[in-house]
């Protein structure tokens, strides 16, 4: 299995503003939000089908990372829209670690809209291919255009996520709703401890809770949203097709996607 480190020159072009420039590593998830610690990769598919001839595992030493993105770019998410998504990740931590009894549904104060551009910068970057799809295109013109809108076909959802193991996905599709046949969508995903954030292409999914909801607030304004403790799915959902009827397939950024997971000293 190749590692996505291996996939792109050092001088090539960004995925965020698309200018050839030498390109840096970007964390997925980023740092600060999550410890980087050594992990061992494995491809989303293998995993899914526990498939256990793919050979030895790849490892990283710090997280995982795509040489993808400029360094101007990767400070520009790093310090405008970062700090927020890792200040929301570690207080998501706090409250699945606490003793003390919460209720099933918690509000925590966060910039919603800092969030969203957080979450559609990290995934734009975690691409090693050099493409320009309508998702990848919508994505990084908001991103990078502070007074943008959302696009209509971007919907961001989200949920607490209490696996050790990271996920991001690229650009697959499954039917809506859920367990049916009757709609196609495209979906992107990223998931690690302690959060879990998917992207659709339409409205609703599953009954997850929206921070598309929010994107008519202004850049810096703090809402209350709510955080479902009690929403807790397996650490494969939604991409891995269990149940009746749930289909998962996508191109080669998605069969690029990997699972990573904690390296444990003395382990083979």
């Amino acid at each position: 299995m190749h590692y996505v480190k291996y996939k792109r020159k050092k001088s090539s072009v960004c995925n965020l503003c698309r200018h050839v420039k030498s390109l840096t590593w970007d964390h997925v998830p980023p740092k600060g939000g999550i410890e980087l610690t050594p992990v061992e990769m494995q491809s989303i598919l293998s995993v899914m089908t526990a498939n256990k001839s793919t050979g030895k595992p790849s490892e990283s030493q710090n997280g995982v990372k795509y040489r993808t993105i400029c360094k101007e770019c990767n400070e520009y998410l790093g310090q405008n829209f970062d700090p927020t998504l890792n200040e929301f990740a570690q207080s998501v931590t706090t409250y699945l670690r606490t003793t003390i009894h919460l209720p099933k549904t918690v509000h925590h104060k966060t910039k919603p809209k800092r969030l969203i551009k957080a979450v559609l910068g990290h995934l734009v970057a975690a691409k090693a291919d050099l493409e320009d799809t309508a998702f990848d295109r919508a994505a990084r013109e908001y991103v990078l255009d502070a007074s943008g809108e959302l696009p209509r076909d971007i919907h961001i959802f989200y949920w607490p996520y209490p696996y050790l193991c990271s996920i991001t996905i690229r650009d697959f599709a499954m039917f809506v709703p859920r367990g049916t046949f009757n709609e196609p969508a495209m979906f992107q995903t990223m998931k690690y401890f302690p959060i879990a954030y998917l992207v659709c292409s339409k409205p609703s999914y599953s009954g997850l809770n929206s921070l598309s909801m929010y994107q008519d607030s202004s850049l810096d304004e703090e809402i209350e949203i709510p955080i479902p403790l009690d929403r807790v799915e397996d650490a494969q959902w939604p991409e891995a097709p269990h149940g009746k009827n749930n289909v998962f397939f996508g191109g080669q950024s998605a069969v690029d996607a990997i699972v990573a997971q904690p390296r444990f000293p003395g382990r083979s």
